[in-house]
């Protein structure tokens, strides 16, 4: 029996039911089941240590962690615990219109996290998601890899895609990151709703109109931010 029908904004990070997930997992970060060590530098003097774990045999991964450190200027200022290896460890902070620096990262495949590097005020999000049954704790969402913040406008346009989907995409508001509001709106469903046109959108740049992408591979297209607004309905 399915859950949900459609989407569901539900933050589940620090629930009792997704922390029993993480404690069920922690007991790989051990020397045995260390897979990959590695130092990531990031702008502004910040960098990450990164230490990924995996535990696995010829026919199953049973579990899976990354912990991560934040440094600045050589000094750890922040850890944090990604319950698998799809962290997408970034290299540049943004710098937002209000005046503050933020660095997004991943505690799960699924949602993203901000830390204001300048206050170490931390915000994780993880949606509970779509189509799922009722003995799991979240399902599938836009599952984000690039990150595109306009600090004239305070949107940002998420790259990624639905798990084995075509890539896509996704505006939201970033006026405020330790506190954003999760709705998230489709480019593709702005340029091909039905996606009978078109398959992967890509990000470009964005400009003093609106929000440019690469369709297919092959040509670049415009929308305005007027079209923006008229979609950002939820």
């Amino acid at each position: 029996m399915e859950k949900y029908k459609g989407d569901d904004y539900t933050n589940v990070y620090g629930t009792d039911e997704y922390n029993e997930i993480v404690n069920k997992f922690a007991y790989v970060e051990k020397e045995e089941y260390l897979d990959d060590e590695k130092d990531i530098e990031i702008t502004d003097g910040f960098s990450l240590h990164v230490k990924e774990y995996i535990h696995m045999s010829e026919r199953a991964v049973h579990a899976e962690m990354a912990k991560a450190e934040l440094h600045r200027d050589g000094e750890c200022i922040f850890r944090y615990t990604c319950i698998d290896l799809h962290d997408r460890y970034r290299k540049e902070l943004i710098r937002h219109s209000n005046g503050h620096r933020y660095y997004p990262f991943h505690t799960d495949l699924y949602g993203i996290s901000y830390i204001d590097v300048d206050t170490l005020e931390v915000y994780n999000y993880i949606p509970t998601g779509r189509y799922h049954t009722y003995d799991a704790v979240c399902g599938e969402s836009f599952i984000i890899i690039r990150v595109h913040y306009d600090p004239k406008t305070d949107l940002v346009a998420y790259e990624g895609c639905i798990w084995a989907g075509p890539s896509d995409v996704m505006v939201g508001d970033l006026s405020d990151p330790l506190n954003f509001d999760p709705h998230l709106f489709s480019i593709h469903d702005i340029i091909d709703p039905d996606y009978e046109e078109c398959g992967d959108i890509d990000f470009v740049r964005w400009t003093d109109e609106g929000i440019e992408v690469m369709v297919d591979e092959k040509k670049t297209q415009a929308i305005s931010f007027e079209e923006i607004r008229n979609a950002c309905v939820y």
